[in-house]
């Protein structure tokens, strides 16, 4: 006779006899396992959870037992542990910011000052005036050739310096143009161009970029500085804006003059206005009285005309970009900022 199970039963070691089950226990262990798959689950993933919740403490209370440092309170671990994960990006993001900058290497700056946005399909037809958003006093014609000029002018004297570098100043000024940037525009003109068959065109090409922030010419300058220092890690020997001859005064006398920057490492080269833009001189003594009256353009008609030219918020350079110049970037006086500045002699 078969030995009777009333139970699970093992094997005597040595037996023949298999593991069995009655009928009646087999189905009950069947309905068991059924009914507690989900606290099953539920168990498993609570184990998890506990283990990512220890692992940390533990990892965090090893390396300070090994440094030395003790953990006075729970509280004080538990907060450390949290500070892990944080710490971690807050270490990723410092290690990004600590990357070298991509033009070390450059020492003089080249500005092209932008004057409008590009809105056209096209940008081998810069020269047109329909494929750029204009203001009433541009709308006549010569002034998108003007523009063109002024890039093929920038890549012209940064062909010549191969430790130049060539920046594209202005940003998103014009609601109706859309968010893309005056300096982007100009950049894309120039590549469109072939950098205007430039004999060592790759070159400038690896040694041109944009500043996006500009909302003035005295941005342009002030802008084009710390973006120089981003890109680079230090302020330029040189300079050289490539603008408007009408705006020569503006820039050597009052722009350079608020920024305390050397007149002798500062140059100016520029194309004269479009014939049929008249007016042009009136508006520039106008501007120019402006900025003798408020040279860091932060009032007035100066600041109201700034502001306008900002429709989708994009707001001035961040000090952070270029902490020696931040006195500089919050000053709003009449008067000449007197705090320090790494290129001026004291």
């Amino acid at each position: 006779m078969l030995p009777a199970y009333n139970d699970m039963h093992h094997r005597h070691g040595g037996s023949a006899w298999p593991l069995r089950m009655s009928p009646g226990h087999m189905a009950t262990a069947m309905g068991m396992t059924t009914r507690q798959r989900k606290s099953l689950l539920k168990n498993v993933l609570q184990g998890v959870l506990l283990l990512c919740v220890l692992l940390p403490l533990w990892l965090l209370f090893s390396a300070n037992h090994s440094e030395g440092v003790s953990q006075t309170s729970g509280a004080a671990v538990l907060a450390g542990a949290t500070g892990l994960f944080s710490g971690a990006g807050k270490r990723g993001r410092k290690m990004m910011d600590q990357l070298p900058p991509p033009a070390a290497h450059l020492k003089n700056l080249i500005l092209v000052a932008g004057h409008a946005v590009f809105v056209g399909t096209d940008y081998h037809a810069a020269q047109y005036e329909s494929s750029w958003f204009l203001e009433e006093y541009q709308k006549v014609p010569g002034e998108a050739q003007s523009f063109v000029d002024h890039i093929a002018l920038g890549v012209k004297e940064a062909s010549r310096d191969p430790t130049a570098m060539l920046l594209f100043s202005g940003g998103q000024t014009r609601r109706a143009a859309g968010p893309r940037s005056e300096g982007l525009s100009y950049w894309v003109v120039a590549e469109a161009a072939s950098w205007f068959n430039a004999s060592n065109a790759d070159s400038v090409r690896n040694r041109t970029f944009t500043e996006e922030h500009a909302r003035d010419s005295f941005e342009n300058l002030l802008f084009s500085l710390c973006r120089f220092y981003e890109l680079t890690g230090h302020y330029p020997e040189h300079i050289t804006v490539v603008s408007y001859t009408l705006k020569r005064d503006r820039f050597t006398s009052l722009h350079r003059a608020a920024l305390r920057w050397p007149v002798a490492n500062f140059d100016f080269v520029g194309t004269p206005v479009p014939p049929a833009a008249q007016g042009a001189q009136e508006g520039e003594a106008r501007t120019v009285a402006a900025f003798k009256q408020d040279p860091y353009g932060c009032s007035g008609d100066l600041l109201n005309k700034k502001l306008g030219r900002d429709p989708f918020a994009v707001g001035p350079i961040h000090p952070s970009r270029c902490p020696e110049m931040k006195g500089l970037l919050q000053h709003c006086s009449p008067y000449m900022f007197e705090g320090r500045l790494p290129w001026a002699k004291e």
